[in-house]
C-alpha cells in the first residue's frame, strides 16, 4: 500500500513538473514585452472602412496616446492605448473613456506588431526605422 501512495505521488510530481515546464516554453503563457509598442507604426492591411488604412501611420507614445497621421500630413488624430489585465490593447478615442476598442495581441516583437479585433479581423503594424 505504501509503495502504492509512493508511485502515485512521484507520477503526479512529475505530471506537474511536466506542466510548470511546458508553460514556460509557450510564448502566449509569458507576459508580453509591452515597451516594444512604443515608435513610430505602419500597416499594410486594407480595413473596407476606410480605403486610407495602409496609408496612416501611428504613433504609440510612452505616455500612451496614439498620433495617426496620413503620409506627411500637418493634420493628425490623437487616441489613447492602455493594457488590461489580460494582456490586450485597449484603444479608446480620449484617455478618459471608460471603454474602447479592445485588440487581442497576436505578435508583437521590435519590429511587427499584430493584432485581432473582437471581430476576428486582424491588423499588422510594422515598425518604421
Amino acid at each position: 500500500m505504501n509503495k502504492l501512495i509512493i508511485g502515485l505521488l512521484v507520477v503526479a510530481a512529475g505530471t506537474g513538473v511536466f506542466f510548470l515546464l511546458r508553460k514556460k516554453k509557450d510564448p502566449a503563457a509569458n507576459s508580453i514585452n509591452k515597451g516594444w509598442i512604443v515608435g513610430k507604426w505602419k500597416t499594410g492591411a486594407v480595413m473596407a472602412n476606410d480605403t486610407n488604412f495602409s496609408k496612416y501611420s501611428f504613433d504609440f507614445q510612452e505616455n500612451g496616446n496614439v498620433i495617426r497621421s496620413l503620409n506627411d500630413s500637418v493634420k493628425a488624430d490623437t487616441s489613447h492605448y492602455e493594457w488590461n489585465k489580460a494582456n490586450e490593447l485597449v484603444w479608446k478615442e480620449k484617455a478618459a473613456d471608460s471603454t474602447g476598442k479592445i485588440y487581442t495581441v497576436l505578435k508583437l516583437t521590435a519590429d511587427s506588431l499584430q493584432v485581432r479585433a473582437t471581430d476576428s479581423s486582424t491588423v499588422l503594424f510594422t515598425k518604421l526605422k
